[in-house]
């Protein structure tokens, strides 16, 4: 898949460590206790002098309060021309009113006593010169809050075509594989500039959003972290994937040191209480082939928490692909696996940590479904945890991620009485790195958006495979093919 993006937003806790300085922080304040714009724009700058920011950065007081709204693509933001500091707002500055609201001037424009401020993307060493965050903070999903951001650039593409076109399960690029792809302009998603629709206020409670001919919804329930994906836009094709974690005491632990503009070499960002991943996929075509669909999409929906106090915020993202390969008419096919995860996600003194998966319900003994062709389907998911600023197509700060691609195969009816082949294949990935890195579709959606002169600094991140296998039942020629 192409980079997954998806904003998981992190809760208050007990005995956190304030950004800044190191010292304890006062716990409490963010997610669903706070106001709507706080939830929605996060918070103003912290008031800590142990940060230093860079000469172009321009500080706009009043926090969340300055906000006056934003555009669906989270790239025009409409603030309180009186607030102290607006007057100093150029092009070329940098904006910093809240974690969301900062980014390179690239446009302003009056509107009434207001002031309407275009956003380029920065990266934390654009913002801060000299800055040491260390966080260790228990994360309550409970408190997670949903920002739904519904003209994200790049939302809806579709996949570049596998090699092989003749292998149900050949498209396996995941997550995290930049792939060539063609950006659909499908409601209710706009890539062009100038969207008139503002960002809608967080809310608490999440809800099913629609991207192009798809439903999504990020969710939070008690103990699990999930997103669940569907197609039903026609009677003919019919999708359904929930990919779910459970967790346990799940923690945030980030130390980063930022010193003369340059992140430290030995910084740590992780994740900890991801205890299981879990899959399940369903299924079914009436006219066989003919239905089949492919789509990759950045979810427009952010799973924020920002923290009073602190100059960043939390935010978790999802991006997935999905690609049926049904053959034959009336074909279905449904699978269900679940594997144990054990250990940190993320980087560690500047070094990817992986976990260690064990299978706890095996996929393939679940893999069934008829069709007198060989059906197929690949998901592939990105689950990505950050804590930093900057505008939603494009946070920058710590991050740690999870890239996982499943395949899954069942062979055709008509081989019944010889053997039903059955097929599975498991790539799981951990990434992680310090600032922001856009999939080649959402980059150049942003350069379409944004002037020409724009320049993007892109961080270079670490991702690296702790888990792979295939397999194909029963292991005789006519499936595995000759030895």
């Amino acid at each position: 898949m192409a980079s997954l993006g998806l904003t998981l937003a992190l809760a208050v806790l007990s005995g956190c460590t304030s950004a800044g300085s190191g010292q304890r922080g006062t716990p409490g304040g963010g997610g669903a206790g706070a106001t709507e714009s706080a939830r929605t724009y996060g918070y103003g700058p912290a008031n800590d002098k142990s940060i230093k920011y860079q000469p172009d950065v321009v500080i706009v007081e009043g926090g969340p309060n300055a906000v006056r709204s934003a555009t669906g693509d989270g790239l025009t933001w409409t603030i309180d021309g009186k607030a102290r500091g607006a007057s100093d707002i150029k092009p070329g500055k940098v904006m910093y009113a809240t974690s969301r609201a900062v980014g390179r001037v690239v446009d302003l424009q009056r509107a009434g006593d207001d002031i309407a401020v275009t956003l380029a993307p920065v990266t934390l060493t654009e913002v801060f010169r000299d800055a040491h965050f260390t966080i260790d903070r228990a994360i309550d999903e409970s408190a997670l809050v949903y920002q739904e951001i519904p003209d994200l650039p790049a939302a809806v593409t579709i996949p570049a075509q596998p090699r092989n076109k003749t292998e149900p399960i050949a498209y396996t690029g995941g997550a995290g594989a930049d792939q060539t792809e063609t950006v659909l302009a499908l409601h209710p998603i706009r890539l062009g500039p100038g969207s008139k629709r503002p960002m809608p206020l967080a809310r608490e409670a999440n809800s099913t959003v629609a991207v192009g001919d798809w439903e999504v919804q990020p969710y939070r329930s008690s103990g699990n972290l999930g997103l669940k994906v569907g197609y039903k836009a026609n009677e003919n094709l019919k999708v359904f994937v929930d990919f779910s974690m459970k967790v346990d005491k799940l923690r945030i632990r980030s130390d980063v040191s930022i010193s003369n503009g340059t992140i430290g070499s030995r910084s740590t960002f992780a994740l900890d209480g991801i205890k299981s991943m879990a899959v399940d996929i369903a299924a079914g075509a009436a006219n066989g082939a003919d239905d089949n669909k492919k789509i990759r999409v950045e979810v427009p929906v952010e799973i924020n928490i920002p923290i009073p106090g602190e100059p960043l915020m939390y935010s978790n993202t999802w991006k997935f692909i999905v690609t049926t390969a049904l053959g034959g008419k009336n074909a279905t096919l449904t699978a269900g696996g679940e594997w144990a995860l054990d250990g940190l996600i993320g980087m560690v003194d500047g070094s990817l940590v992986t976990p260690v998966l064990s299978v706890t319900k095996s996929i393939m003994d679940s893999i069934t479904g008829l069709s007198i062709g060989v059906s197929g389907i690949v998901f592939a998911v990105e689950c990505k945890v950050q804590f930093g600023i900057g505008i939603p197509a494009a946070f920058a700060g710590p991050y740690a991620k999870l890239v996982v691609d499943l395949g899954v195969t069942n062979g055709s009816a008509l081989g019944a009485p010889l053997a039903r082949c059955i097929g599975a294949a498991l790539d799981a990935k951990v990434g992680g790195g310090f600032g922001f890195n856009l999939s080649s579709d959402k980059l150049k959606a942003l350069q379409a958006l944004l002037p020409k002169t724009v320049k993007f600094e892109l961080e270079r991140e670490t991702l690296a495979p702790f888990f792979q296998r295939k397999q194909t039942l029963p292991d005789v020629p006519l499936c595995t093919g000759p030895a």
